[in-house]
């Protein structure tokens, strides 16, 4: 009997406290899914896209659809913070796992960085994209924000993370208008020099050499070659650097022929060359030279010319 409702007691308990849990966690505070954050010439813009799920009679009936709130401010800290006065709700940055950016300026992404870690407004796993269109809309259409977390949703995987801003990184760019959100088929390069823009080939063939998850489309010679699986294999030689990708078709691809080949290897090459031009070392040819002979001077792309290159690209039969 004693036992009995010591049971009934811990369970009555257990209850209570996921009631006040719940209802700490998701009805009394609004959950900030992406932070927008921009400097303007009066000082800062941001923007919160957030969850603020409303109570109903009927379950069923219960919103949870995303809204968007803007403010400015003088110091990015107080841009925040009055973006979250306008939130119906405590602002909760538990699920923030996305930083939109017109421009990856990397002074901007530091400060916010900082922000982070000393106030707790964001997190540093954040994905970072590139924002593309009028906040206005965001804020007046009711169904932008949802089309716009679904595409963020799609390009995240591929996105670097906030604490990898100080290391060379491919941003998606998102774009919306009053009645869509798109995902532009190109991205950024980010690096803390600069930002530059890559065409949808170079972004697909940048992918590819740094190993991104997911399935690359390319265009070679007018056909459509689909790679789901590449392995890049580096040698480092006195005269020159010897790339060379291993490949696997998508089903249903065609084989590709020496032409495609030659063509996805020049593609390659210029890619390298352009990014060592930018002071990005895509292959890690310093480091490399560094494990391999004690000392990578001879690769450093702030320093040095770009070292010939050879790629060579092989499909496997199946």
């Amino acid at each position: 009997m004693r036992k009995q409702k010591s049971c009934k007691l811990l369970y009555f308990l257990l209850a209570g406290w996921c009631l006040l849990f719940l209802r700490c966690e998701s009805t009394e505070k609004s959950m900030v899914r992406a932070v927008y954050l921009a400097q303007t010439e009066q000082g800062y813009q941001t923007g919160l896209l957030y969850q603020a799920p409303q109570a109903a009679a009927d379950a069923a009936e219960a919103s949870a659809a995303l809204q968007f709130v803007q403010a400015e401010g003088q110091t990015m800290e107080r841009a925040l913070a009055a973006a979250e006065q306008a939130l119906p709700q405590t602002a909760s940055y538990r699920l923030c796992d996305y930083l939109l950016l017109p421009k990856a300026e990397e002074p901007l992404l530091t400060e916010y960085e900082q922000l982070v870690l000393r106030r707790g407004c964001g997190r540093t796993a954040a994905r970072l994209l590139c924002a593309e269109g009028n906040l206005n809309q965001l804020a007046a259409q009711a169904a932008l924000p949802d089309a716009l977390m679904a595409q963020i949703k799609t390009a995240a995987p591929t996105a670097p993370r906030l604490y990898e801003h100080t290391e060379p990184g491919l941003l998606p760019i998102l774009r919306w208008s009053a009645e869509e959100v798109t995902l532009q088929e190109g991205g950024v390069l980010h690096t803390v020099a600069a930002n530059t823009p890559l065409s949808p080939e170079q972004a697909e063939v940048y992918r590819l050499l740094t190993g991104q998850s997911g399935t690359r489309q390319l265009w070679l010679e007018g056909e459509r070659i689909g790679i789901r699986r590449c392995t890049v294999s580096v040698t480092l030689q006195k005269a020159q650097v010897l790339v060379r990708l291993d490949c696997q078709r998508t089903a249903h691809s065609p084989l590709p022929t020496s032409a495609q080949r030659q063509q996805l290897a020049a593609q390659c090459t210029a890619l390298l060359q352009g990014c060592w031009q930018e002071g990005v070392d895509v292959l890690h040819l310093q480091a490399r030279e560094a494990l391999q002979s004690g000392n990578g001077a001879s690769f450093d792309p702030t320093k040095n010319a770009c070292p010939q290159l050879r790629t060579d690209v092989h499909f496997m039969l199946y």
